[in-house]
């Protein structure tokens, strides 16, 4: 049975020939629309990771995910990735909080913030 890699490298080497045969402001409307946001999205998901790891997170400082968290709910292939990962429960957390508008935390006026917290005490409490 073939690996993935395997299955992929074909298509992903035509992909760059492709690629490489297009005029300069193709080239790079493609890398401006699809390619940076996607890897920004990646970096998203990193610094959400590194943070709620983080000694503030294991102090249950959750204040220091609402940056990164607010990022990731505003960029769409960081939100369709989480969703996917399931980290800490992003989906279920994000439509309780901004879909049903529901806070865990009733105290916080603010769904970011409640949902931040949340993450934090599923994590470390």
């Amino acid at each position: 049975m073939s690996s993935i890699n395997e299955l992929t490298e074909p298509s992903a080497k035509k992909a760059k020939y492709i690629y490489d045969k297009l005029p300069d402001d193709l080239q790079n409307n493609i890398k401006d629309e699809y390619i940076i946001p996607e890897l920004r999205g990646d970096e998203l998901i990193k610094e959400f990771d590194r943070l709620i790891e983080s000694e503030d997170c294991k102090s249950l400082r959750w204040q220091v995910l609402t940056d990164v968290v607010g990022k990731i709910i505003n960029h769409s292939g960081a939100f369709s990735q989480m969703c996917e990962l399931n980290t800490l429960g992003f989906k279920s957390s994000y439509e309780q909080h901004f879909i049903q508008k529901k806070n865990t935390f009733v105290l916080f006026e603010c769904p970011l913030s409640s949902m931040c917290a949340e993450f934090v005490m599923r994590k470390w409490h």
